[in-house]
């Protein structure tokens, strides 16, 4: 049989252990309640950096739309400005050449009169001078 004594050890040690591992199993049941609280904590940062990502590549796809459209309206004042260019070209190209076209008449007309004139002028007979067919 088991003597008074070694009960009595038995139970003094039961005593300086059990508190200790009481301690332990406290320590383990914290630990037990923060795994899930740490992995809230995870979970939230993770869907926050989510929404921050999704909510800077909208502002990035909004700046590349308003991009886009800014740059079509460039194109567009810059085809009416070519077409406005080229219409003034065209209207400033055909005042020179209706100007020279009646100056170029008039030069002619001047040509014409002058080879009429000396057409329509009697032949001098060889020895005779101007005067004397003019005369005549």
């Amino acid at each position: 049989m088991i003597s008074e004594r070694e009960i009595l050890s038995i139970i003094d040690q039961m005593r300086i252990s059990i508190p200790e591992e009481i301690r332990e199993a406290r320590r383990v049941l914290r630990e037990r309640e923060q795994i899930p609280q740490s992995a809230q904590m995870e979970a939230d940062q993770i869907v926050a950096k989510a929404k921050e990502q999704a909510e800077a590549m909208i502002r990035d796809e909004e700046i590349v739309r308003q991009a886009q459209f800014r740059a079509d309206e460039i194109i567009r004042e810059s085809e009416d400005m070519d077409r406005e260019t080229r219409q003034e070209i065209d209207a400033y190209a055909l005042d020179m050449l209706q100007d020279l076209e009646r100056r170029l008449a008039t030069h002619l007309t001047s040509i014409e009169r002058g080879i009429q004139a000396i057409e329509a002028r009697p032949e001098e007979e060889p020895g005779e001078s101007r005067e004397q067919v003019i005369a005549q």
